[in-house]
């Protein structure tokens, strides 16, 4: 029987609130439906969304869950971790992102007229090194494209790193990026890993808010643009870079 946008809702904020994780649904859910509960969800918890987070938004990432466009989270002011900081493993697994981190200085309100590139980069006031932390609230993360949403696209936590501008450039189009994992050799990627241009990421979700009754963005809100180096499964103890060229690095621990 399908699972509603209550019970999932429900299911998932049980699932943040215990150590317990929810269990997989036997179906999956459509995407519209999966978001009503995302935010169901995130109505719950009460706090207004400080960081949209993207997943999905590699050509590969999308093929492999079926998907025609990027996925879109939320996070709370409460899930941004400071740079150098130590957080906890909670969970069998958790996965690290190399991430783009967009920093608002303007508003980009609901309007009908597609925002442009230069409208979006004209409202940042800042362009930061991150690293996402991953997990999901089910019982395992091999989960299809309906749930994966619902499940926040696995948005646990933003570690916002070294600042790298004020503003856009064009050297961040295609950026090298690293991830390290302790003394393990980096795994390489490169921004351009986010849709071809996190730019284009950006402006993707400007658009996509203002076209599903989201708000826009806001000025202050920080954007997740999509992983630079793929997923990466983290562990206790682990100590996570990720470095942007010569730019500037985030760094975080795990607990042990």
């Amino acid at each position: 029987m399908p699972i509603g946008d209550l019970s999932l809702a429900q299911a998932l904020l049980a699932a943040r609130r215990s150590t317990s994780p929810a269990a997989v649904p036997a179906d999956d859910v459509p995407v519209a439906q999966a978001y009503a509960a995302q935010r169901a969800v995130h109505v719950a918890l009460t706090l207004p969304v400080m960081v949209w987070k993207l997943g999905l938004t590699s050509e590969g990432a999308r093929m492999a869950h079926g998907a025609h466009e990027p996925a879109v989270g939320r996070l709370r002011a409460s899930d941004i971790f400071c740079n150098h900081g130590t957080i906890d493993f909670c969970g069998d697994e958790m996965f690290a992102e190399a991430e783009l981190v967009f920093e608002l200085g303007e508003d980009l309100p609901p309007r009908t007229k597609a925002y442009t590139r230069a409208e979006v980069a004209a409202a940042l006031k800042g362009v930061w090194a991150g690293i996402e932390i991953v997990r999901t609230r089910f019982e395992h993360s091999d989960l299809p494209l309906g749930l994966l949403i619902a499940d926040n696209v696995m948005g646990y936590g933003l570690v916002l790193g070294d600042r790298l501008a004020t503003g856009w450039e064009a050297r961040f189009a295609a950026m090298p990026v690293t991830l390290t994992i302790d003394a393990d050799a980096p795994v390489a990627g490169s921004t351009d890993r986010v849709m071809g241009d996190p730019l284009d990421a950006l402006v993707w979700l400007a658009n996509w808010l203002c076209a599903h009754g989201e708000g826009g963005l806001r000025a202050e809100q920080l954007v997740a643009a999509g992983s630079c180096t793929g997923v990466t499964e983290i562990h206790r103890g682990d100590t996570i870079v990720a470095a942007f060229d010569q730019a500037g690095i985030a760094r975080v621990v795990l607990s042990a």
